[in-house]
């Protein structure tokens, strides 16, 4: 296969190891930035044409025809992220997640939406309108409150409130500023531990669990947190699983938070990395990845 990934930093661990264990399989793959693409739609022919220009240069050049795509681009390239995968796929190609998956992930809210919908349960969350009191909607909270963005990733946009006029004030400072942000319980009895399962079609490959930093809330990596391979029941995956299907990710990194009321979903990510997770569960995620990617070309080219 003739792959593209979709991405910003090439230089990034995941997109490092993906390209690695495509290109040890016989494909080849390039790297970009769905920011740098013009795309056009001619009205004489049916085709989907992509341009793309390099870091400093005014020239651009016509991207050739992809058999599949990878999106890996952050939470700033969703739009046009998106947008781009779009155009790739309506040319024929295929990709791991869809646009509209990847759009329903990265809105926290609608994500929740979708994963109450399908009976996965999650956190008690709230989200109040614009006009909507701060301290009403804070005092419909236990404390402490989590606050959360709807757009953030690796941890960023997500605070915690000790007390109900910190989250308050919070609420009131992000509503001011427009930042759509959400309030949900804090889980103490977690010990700021979270789980992190990476599925891949209908089968969890791997998962971990992270510890927060010298007291840090947020157990992701890039904010300091550490990592232990750990196993779940089949009850438990098939949780993760479940949550991955509710958005229709082909892809997954699923965010699990145990709790007095069971094991619930904190949030699904499209993109997760895979650096800490490879290295603490020792499984070959890109290659998976990949494999997963072939095993949809062919099933297509079949039909």
């Amino acid at each position: 296969m003739k792959i593209l990934m979709l991405c910003r930093e090439p230089r990034l661990y995941s997109c490092q190891r993906l390209k690695s264990e495509a290109e040890k399989r016989g494909h080849s793959m390039d790297i970009l930035d769905p920011n740098r693409c013009l795309l056009k739609l001619s009205s004489n022919r049916p085709h989907f044409d992509v341009y793309y220009q390099c870091n400093g240069k005014e020239n651009c050049y016509l991207l050739p025809k992809y058999d599949a795509v990878l999106p890996r681009f952050g939470t700033a390239s969703t739009q046009m992220g998106c947008v781009v995968l779009r155009h790739f796929v309506a040319g024929g190609a295929i990709s791991l997640n869809d646009d509209q998956a990847f759009l329903r992930a990265r809105d926290k809210w609608q994500s929740l939406q979708l994963l109450q919908q399908a009976g996965v349960l999650v956190p008690q969350s709230i989200l109040a309108g614009s006009e909507f009191s701060a301290k009403s909607a804070v005092a419909k909270m236990k404390t402490p409150t989590i606050l959360k963005t709807l757009n953030g990733s690796q941890g960023i946009g997500v605070m915690l409130a000790e007390k109900p006029q910190s989250a308050v004030s919070i609420l009131e400072t992000l509503k001011e500023a427009k930042v759509v942000t959400l309030l949900q319980d804090f889980i103490r009895e977690a010990k700021n531990t979270d789980i992190r399962c990476f599925v891949i079609g209908d089968k969890v490959v791997a998962t971990m669990l992270r510890h927060g930093q010298n007291g840090e809330f947020r157990a992701n990596f890039h904010r300091g947190g550490s990592a232990e391979k750990i196993t779940l029941t089949i009850d438990e995956q098939q949780i993760a699983i479940n949550a991955a299907k509710a958005l229709g990710l082909d892809v997954a990194g699923v965010d699990l938070i145990r709790s007095n009321q069971g094991l619930l979903v904190l949030e699904v990510n499209a993109s997760a990395g895979l650096e800490m997770i490879e290295k603490t569960s020792g499984v070959n995620i890109a290659l998976e990845m990949i494999v997963c990617l072939e095993q949809k070309y062919q099933l297509l080219n079949n039909k």
